[in-house]
């Protein structure tokens, strides 16, 4: 086994993944070092954000491990099963492989089945709905647009079905839509509907409807209760604290035996979900409850394993039965010229293949009946982005993998700039970005001027650590800053700009928050943060953990708007860089972007997928026993 750890570690693998295949070839009694070295390599899969290993697709960082494999995957699944650490699903080994070659560890593998098995038995109708008050609503939503209204068919699907997702891009209202779907849902309360959760009424005041809404990170559930609170009187928490999940209780004090006190749970931002937290989630969901997910498929999945909402989306467009299309007919979804499949027929509306219809242009295409079936919308329609934007197009390039259109794109035009990593490139993007800010602070603004200068600009980088990262970045930008007369030597300095690190809920301040260092009225040094263009004012004492924010990582960037962003990509092939990465960080950019990167490292993060290993999909298209 030696041997096998010293190959580990020569080819880069992580301590943990090097004690955890010793750990097996200990249980194997040294025997079957194709088991441990099959352990390791899964450790080292879910570090990169896999829920299983795919022994048919091994990741790309791994594929020089094939010469110490078995020559078939026949035989490397027959040395697996021939120990006592891997067994078949049902099994209670500390490794699970499946007939489709896919190894997990045995608790991951549990929180895909019980995921799985939640989804399917979330997809039915609700029963309980008053269809004519939800049709007035959407009738009575003004919204005009040319064609389909994707947040219309959301909305109605959101409130009918017992699971709803819903996927769009930046700017395609999903904001919009929970204030709407909020609305209806009280309107069905007022009708004194029957509860999914008790079967009692929703009206009279006795047993009003429990909606819940949630985000994965603090950060994003404080966006969405400043997008709700002028409007809604509801409390967003994060997923953690509304399971009751901490540090002394991983598991939640919400759970199967004692469900959550809820009817609705939307839940915004459903990309950054993992495997495990959405498997919490479910078991803590009372069985009639309505859960809704929101988010962007195409972005940076969890920094944990899985990816469910991407899962979810993948080859999905919306496809909707005939029974769906009688109930909401004002949506302009057509029923098929030809039943012969009866009420299993399906119609997927689409941008292409469209007919004229007196409501709207929808497509007759044929498809066979998805698991998610009028429980999928994908929103079409940007409101940030219209046909002509740059970064729209951009963004759409990017996601098909179309490298070299998109980096014709970026050569001819000037809302986009693209730059080689060089020092003085980035300086000088720096210098440009932050002239505003530097202005602004050196001219001694209002704090919240400051802070809106700060916030137009955002250097958005690959990388927390190296050469070209967010730590260099700031290092430069805290030189260029010294060299003008500001006291960056100091820790604490008038103009630093921070960004919190931790969550710290008695002072409201949430991982991925950032604010400024700033004197107040009376001329005392604080950290200043502008929440919804309220400034709230937090000694330097009381200040969670925190570090310099001229730059971040496009991964806690995810939910930001700026008007212009840098995006830095190292010149060094990461397995980081991918396309899902490139498309988050250039859909942070409102107006303008400069992407500082070499041609190779541009192309290679276009053309290269971060797909997650996970059976999901699969499980989700049989029966789960």
């Amino acid at each position: 086994m030696t041997e096998a750890l010293n190959l580990l570690r020569q080819h880069g693998f992580s301590e943990l993944a090097c004690q955890f295949a010793a750990y097996i070839h200990r249980k194997e009694d040294g025997e079957h070092p194709v088991i441990s070295l099959s352990a390791g390599l899964l450790t080292e899969a879910m570090a990169q954000g896999h829920v299983c290993l795919n022994l048919t697709n091994l990741p790309e960082s791994m594929q020089h491990m094939a010469e110490l494999l078995p020559d078939t995957i026949q035989a490397w699944q027959n040395q697996l099963l021939a120990g006592k650490s891997v067994g078949r699903p049902g099994d209670y080994k500390p490794l699970i492989l499946t007939e489709q070659g896919l190894l997990y560890l045995y608790r991951f593998w549990l929180d895909e089945q019980d995921v799985a098995k939640a989804i399917q038995q979330r997809l039915q109708p609700v029963e309980a709905l008053n269809i004519e008050q939800l049709n007035q609503d959407l009738a009575d939503w003004s919204n005009p647009l040319d064609g389909i209204d994707w947040q219309k068919i959301a909305v109605a699907m959101a409130l009918s079905r017992h699971l709803a997702v819903i996927s769009g891009g930046p700017g395609t209202g999903k904001t919009t839509i929970v204030l709407k779907i909020l609305q209806c849902l009280q309107n069905q309360s007022i009708q004194k509907t029957p509860s999914p959760s008790t079967g009692e009424g929703w009206g009279g005041g006795d047993t009003p409807i429990r909606i819940g809404l949630a985000a994965p990170t603090g950060k994003a559930a404080a966006r969405l209760q400043q997008s709700i609170s002028k409007q809604q009187n509801l409390e967003v928490k994060t997923l953690h604290r509304l399971l009751g999940i901490t540090e002394h209780n991983e598991q939640g004090r919400y759970n199967a035996e004692r469900t959550l006190p809820l009817d609705v749970l939307i839940i915004d931002e459903a990309s950054m979900i993992d495997i495990s937290l959405m498997a919490k989630l479910m078991r803590a969901m009372p069985s009639k409850a309505r859960l809704i997910l929101l988010g962007d498929s195409q972005q940076l999945a969890s920094v944990e394993s899985g990816a469910v909402l991407a899962n979810l989306s993948e080859g999905q467009q919306g496809q909707f039965s005939n029974d769906f299309i009688a109930q909401f007919p004002q949506l302009g979804l057509a029923r098929p010229l030809d039943s012969a499949r009866g009420d299993k027929e399906i119609v997927m509306p689409t941008p292409s293949t469209m007919l004229r219809t007196g409501l709207a242009e929808v497509s007759l295409s044929r498809y066979s009946e998805s698991v998610l079936t009028d429980s999928f919308v994908r929103l079409q329609h940007s409101y940030r982005f219209d046909k002509d934007s740059l970064i729209g197009q951009l963004a759409g390039l990017v996601n098909l993998g179309e490298a070299d259109q998109a980096l014709a794109l970026l050569g001819a035009q000037p809302e986009a700039s693209w730059l080689p990593p060089e020092e003085r490139n980035l300086l000088n993007s720096l210098a440009q970005g932050y002239q505003r800010y530097i202005d602004a602070v050196e001219n001694a603004l209002l704090p919240r001027e400051v802070i809106q200068a700060f916030d137009s600009f955002r250097v958005l980088a690959a990388l927390k650590q190296g050469p070209q990262s967010v730590t260099s970045v700031n290092r430069m930008m805290t030189r260029f800053l010294a060299l003008r007369g500001w006291r960056t030597a100091q820790t604490y300095y008038p103009g630093r700009p921070i960004m919190i690190t931790r969550n710290d809920y008695r002072q409201h301040l949430f991982n991925g928050d950032t604010g400024m260092l700033l004197r107040d009225e009376d001329g005392k040094l604080k950290a200043c943060f502008c929440f919804d263009d309220e400034l709230r004012w937090v000694g330097l004492n009381r200040l969670p953990a925190h570090e310099t924010v001229f730059a971040m990582t496009v991964h806690k960037s995810q939910g930001s708007e700026f008007d212009a962003v840098g995006i830095l990509l190292p010149e060094e092939h990461s397995p980081i860089l991918n396309r899902e990465l490139l498309y988050t960080a250039i859909t942070r950019a409102r107006k303008t972007l400069n992407i500082l990167a070499t041609e190779i490292a541009l192309r290679h993060t276009i053309n290269s997928r971060h797909q997650r290993e996970s059976g999901l999909k699969y499980q989700l298209e049989r029966d789960v026993d």
